[in-house]
């Protein structure tokens, strides 16, 4: 019995027991895109899931970057003014770019520029509705703060929503009307009716700071917002304004993302982490995973039909520019 007990230990220290499965994280780098060409870093992106094509802008380098995602490598890149964003439209086929201080409509099978709408501010993100058919740029220089609207595909300027003061990120409802920005100098959310272009009572937030990113899960009546002091994701109930939750994250959030199929929130964050949140339910969350990436590292955009997070990486050094592709992993 002595024996055949030792020669069992024997096997399992032989043959352990299988490693899980890497389909188990909730993100798994498949990918790493360089960019050689790219000074600097990026700011926001945007994907065509049906052509499978990153759109990032990088604005130190003056260009749009157009990634061939099926085959991994630089396809073109758009030269001109400064851009901040990018915003692809698969309705109106059509790429949105903040340049300079105004919105640049390419056609989205060409490239070719149909038109621009000047909107004499400094402008960052954009967002659109495409039933609505509009587009919503923020308005960044002092005294013109505000968020514009846009007819698309047209291009045709249909006034501005005024803000307070800076806008950050933005979010739109689809099956309502109000329009969320954050205004992190003032800690607080804008909450904006569309079809008035008026603002609304603001939500103000308590004991945190530099509210920038934001994502709204519409389901379940929720708008999550990336604060960078302390470091947190608060969670708003869109129906009253009030806080249900608050997570723990890493520096510098920048960009955020909810994934309605997985129930989980993916965080970019320029300490140097993706962090991963997981609804259990409308009002509980907890840290599911914490994946170091790069310092800066903080650009990100997430494509639900591809099931896929892209980070952008700033160059460092001799080490250049680069995309990561993460998968989704399984619920």
């Amino acid at each position: 019995m002595k024996i055949q007990t030792i020669l069992f230990m024997a096997t399992i220290l032989c043959f352990p027991s299988p490693v899980p499965s890497q389909e188990a994280n909730p993100l798994v780098l498949t990918r790493t895109i360089a960019l050689p060409d790219v000074q600097g870093g990026f700011n926001h992106m945007s994907v065509d899931a049906e052509h499978q094509r990153l759109f990032a802008a990088a604005p130190a380098n003056h260009t749009l970057e157009i990634i061939d995602l099926s085959s991994g490598h630089a396809w073109r890149s758009l030269a001109g003014e400064r851009p901040t964003a990018a915003r692809y439209a698969p309705e109106f086929n059509q790429l949105y770019v903040p340049r300079g201080q105004s919105v640049h409509i390419y056609d989205g099978k060409t490239f070719e520029l149909i038109t621009r709408v000047d909107l004499q501010s400094v402008l960052d993100e954009l967002q659109y509705d495409a039933s609505a058919r509009q587009l919503y740029v923020g308005c960044m220089t002092p005294g013109k703060t505000g968020i514009a609207v846009i007819a698309i595909p047209e291009g045709k300027l249909l006034g501005k929503i005024p803000l307070p003061a800076k806008p950050q990120g933005i979010a739109v409802e689809q099956g309502g009307k109000r329009i969320f920005a954050n205004v992190p100098s003032l800690k607080q959310v804008a909450v904006v009716d569309r079809d008035k272009r008026a603002l609304l009572h603001p939500w103000r937030l308590q004991d945190v700071k530099g509210n920038t990113p934001m994502a709204l899960d519409e389901a379940h009546h929720r708008l999550f917002v990336g604060a960078r002091r302390p470091p947190r994701l608060v969670v708003l109930d869109t129906l009253t304004g009030k806080p249900v939750a608050e997570v723990a994250i890493d520096g510098f959030a920048d960009d955020l993302f909810y994934d309605p199929t997985c129930q989980r929130i993916y965080i970019s964050c320029g300490e140097g982490f993706i962090d991963v949140i997981e609804q259990h339910d409308a009002g509980h969350y907890r840290l599911l995973a914490r994946l170091p990436t790069a310092e800066d590292a903080a650009t990100s955009t997430f494509s639900a039909q591809l099931k896929s997070f892209y980070l952008g990486v700033p160059r460092s050094g001799d080490q250049p520019a680069e995309i990561r592709v993460f998968k989704v992993g399984n619920r």
